[in-house]
């Protein structure tokens, strides 16, 4: 194999991990809060379990924000183990999120939003190799991005049809597997972070990067409205249908693609961008992303409860 021919072929692997990868995080967006809403409702009153999803969501973020830094700094020893760790982090979430259904996990769920949270801290695409801008030509990327928003309403189908919710999440686990076995053909490539954890901080707050940082927030909050608080109107807007939510989910992703101004952008990748790439500034608008999502959080606990 030719030396064009390798770069080549590594880059079509490592798309179709991160595409394995995207599939298994959009069979679920349009249930996984929803759900978890379900589950505290077992305990609690509706109002508490919506401030009980919104607490639970915020403490994935606050996991990433401050796990990020943390992350990159031991993925200076290289990216493949950040890739590794962060699909292994997404597939052991998902499948105990099936295990909680299951009545086989009932006691952990901060245990599996401490997962959720530490995978988009670990997860980093590597962008200044010579394979990961030279994929193979000719790739749908439109057609590709139609499918993946398509994707909640198969998975809306598949629960109306009678489908365990169980199986839908041990299903994406599996495909979050199945990425994972292909990081084996993907060689190793080191990138450098040269900041350390609190300087990652400063550098957050720096007046030089406050622009950034609103853009940042902005984002975050948007994903936030669109990952968290969507899905749990159409939950009741569809009276819990399956098909219902599903369908108007992926009417929505839809919607996002035609607005969008390259077809090659992530669009489910839980609110994170097409490259979550390793270096400091993009560290940052993880970070503030994670601040936005925060934000909401915390705005949908206080209005709850002065409106309870």
């Amino acid at each position: 194999m030719s030396a064009r021919a390798s770069v080549v072929h590594n880059g079509a692997v490592l798309l179709l991990h991160r595409y394995f990868v995207r599939l298994a995080s959009a069979a679920v967006a349009a249930f996984l809060w929803v759900l978890i809403f379900e589950y505290f409702t077992l305990f609690t009153t509706p109002v508490h379990a919506l401030i009980s999803t919104a607490l639970l969501y915020a403490l994935c973020q606050v996991t990433t924000i401050l796990l990020t830094p943390l992350a990159l700094m031991r993925l200076r020893g290289g990216m493949r183990s950040g890739l590794a760790y962060g699909t292994l982090l997404l597939c052991a979430a998902l499948s105990l999120l099936g295990m909680l259904l299951l009545g086989l996990f009932s006691d952990g769920i901060v245990i599996i939003a401490l997962l959720l949270g530490a995978y988009p801290a670990f997860y980093r695409v590597p962008y200044s190799t010579q394979y990961a801008a030279l994929v193979p030509s000719g790739i749908p990327w439109l057609a590709m991005e139609i499918l993946l928003a398509a994707v909640p309403l198969v998975a809306g189908v598949f629960l109306m049809q009678g489908g365990e919710t169980a199986q839908l999440f041990f299903a994406s686990g599996g495909v979050c597997f199945l990425a994972l076995l292909l990081l084996a053909f993907v060689p190793n490539v080191h990138e450098a972070f040269t900041w350390g954890y609190y300087e990652t901080f400063a550098h957050l707050i720096a007046r030089e990067n406050r622009c950034a940082l609103l853009i940042s927030v902005g984002r975050g909050i948007s994903g936030a409205a669109l990952f968290l608080v969507w899905p749990l109107v159409l939950l009741f807007v569809f009276a819990g249908s399956p098909l219902g939510i599903g369908a108007t989910f992926s009417a929505t992703l839809l919607v996002i693609l035609l607005f969008r101004t390259s077809h090659r952008r992530v669009l489910v990748e839980d609110h994170a961008e097409a490259g979550a790439f390793l270096d400091e500034y993009t560290a940052l608008k993880e970070m503030g992303m994670g601040v936005g999502r925060l934000a909401l959080c915390f705005s949908i606990v206080v209005a709850l409860l002065l409106f309870q």
